[in-house]
């Protein structure tokens, strides 16, 4: 990872975020892009975040061990997308919920805080924050997407750079650590660095 990006999000992170535990940065797994996560882990700053996603996987569950086992090493967090029980069965620090599982969220949320789960949300809107504020209390981090352009859509059209800033804003007021996803390198997120963002995921910077 570029030493300056990750100085600049640990900048960042010291500044805005609202909870001591959330790190800087955060990669999010990816079948195609990111097949095997492991040897980036160990290039990761200390106490990242790994988000498993790798939906598709005939051994999903085999490889989330792996990853797991991986991010104690290395001293990460590991939350897993989308999959409660597994989160749940493998220990996990914490589950994120993709736009795809964000239905029941009374249930999702009950059961997380049940079995210590941290929470995180993909969040590409306001109508979307409105629908995850009611849960504030217990959601820990929102990804905003795309922020800028990225190689995995391209022609997809990009969150408006006030839209983005609003919802920072409002994810901050709320306590909760917002993180930029979409394009993100050292440039981009200098444009973007009076936001109050906690810092920054994505995929091709852990490769």
């Amino acid at each position: 990872m570029e030493p300056k990006l990750a100085k600049l999000a640990r900048q960042l992170n010291l500044r805005n975020a609202p909870r001591s535990s959330l790190p800087a940065i955060i990669v999010m797994t990816d079948d195609q892009r990111l097949p095997d996560p492991c040897p980036a882990l160990a290039r990761l700053p200390h106490r990242s975040m790994v988000i498993f996603r790798h939906y598709h996987h005939p051994k999903r569950a085999q490889i989330a061990n792996q990853i797991r086992r991986a991010c104690r090493k290395f001293g990460h967090l590991f939350f897993v997308s989308g999959d409660i029980m597994l989160a749940i069965r493998l220990g996990a620090d914490g589950l994120h919920l993709p736009d795809r599982s964000q239905k029941h969220l009374a249930t999702i949320f009950d059961l997380a805080c049940k079995n210590h789960l941290a929470i995180s949300a993909s969040l590409h809107g306001l109508a979307q924050f409105r629908r995850l504020r009611p849960f504030a209390s217990h959601l820990n981090a929102v990804i905003l997407s795309p922020v800028f352009a990225t190689k995995s859509h391209p022609g997809a059209g990009c969150m408006k750079r006030s839209t983005f800033r609003h919802i920072a804003a409002l994810a901050a007021h709320n306590g909760i650590a917002a993180y930029a996803l979409g394009g993100i390198n050292f440039d981009h997120l200098q444009n973007i660095k009076s936001a109050p963002i906690c810092g920054i995921a994505g995929i091709s910077f852990a490769a």
